[in-house]
């Protein structure tokens, strides 16, 4: 039997996942890791999934965000989407972005990979939180 290569972008999109999410997924454009970020956080979902993400901050405004992780599209989907929903917005702005603000912006992803979207805006609300708290005290 002859094997054909499928196209990743048809893949990702008849799992369930938006044309939108396969082109964030296609070109990883905020993966990675960042030199000299003013905010690191990490978070574990139940799952056992873990989200890195780095935030490179010009007065309280995001100027830049990139993300790590390990764990499944879904999850990679969830902080793609939120690290360009987030930059140019204050921490403020940032923390007010809600799962349903990333879901419409990821237009559609599968009903099951709906908990990766709760770990991404987890992890930035604990780097924020843990940020404020730098900040207050000193």
């Amino acid at each position: 039997m002859e094997k054909t290569k499928q196209n990743p972008l048809k893949i990702i999109t008849n799992a369930g996942y938006s044309k939108k999410v396969a082109r964030l997924l296609n070109q990883q454009s905020n993966f990675g890791t960042m030199d000299h970020p003013d905010i690191t956080v990490q978070h574990k979902s139940d799952c056992g999934d873990v989200l890195i993400l780095y935030l490179k901050l010009d007065k309280q405004k995001i100027t830049d965000a990139r993300y790590e992780y390990i764990g499944c599209r879904g999850l990679e989907a969830a902080a793609a989407g939120l690290t360009e929903m987030i930059k140019g917005k204050t921490l403020q702005e940032a923390d007010k972005i809600n799962f349903l603000d990333v879901l419409t912006y990821l237009e559609e992803i599968p009903p099951s990979k709906y908990e990766c979207i709760h770990l991404a805006l987890n992890t930035l609300k604990k780097g924020t939180q843990e940020f404020n708290k730098e900040v207050i005290q000193q």
